[in-house]
């Protein structure tokens, strides 16, 4: 299972795709809205209940958060924030895999 977004300072030690410093851009490749649905359309298979943080400010987003995944990869919901409210760069297979599934 390939982990996307899970980033360092999340501290989570069974992933860590690095510093979400890393991943902010000025401008994504990518529809938004389509990664989003994307994302949103699959069940979660765990939960974690420790604070999901907004990587910037720090701030609590939520109490608890879920993972999700597909037949490949694996994400935490709060990596739908952090696209929503940030230009997050994600891996090029992953788009491209989105992208074709939902074209």
């Amino acid at each position: 299972m390939i982990s996307v977004g899970f980033f360092e300072e999340m501290d989570i030690a069974a992933h860590n795709d690095g510093k979400i410093a890393d991943f902010i851009v000025d401008k994504v490749n990518y529809d938004k809205k389509t990664v989003v649905d994307y994302l949103k359309s699959f069940k979660h298979f765990a939960s974690c209940p420790r604070d999901a943080v907004d990587c910037i400010s720090g701030e609590t987003i939520t109490p608890s958060f879920k993972i999700y995944k597909d037949d490949e990869y694996c994400w935490p919901d709060s990596l739908i924030y952090h696209i929503e409210k940030y230009n997050i760069a994600l891996p090029q297979e992953f788009i491209n895999k989105i992208m074709d599934i939902t074209a």
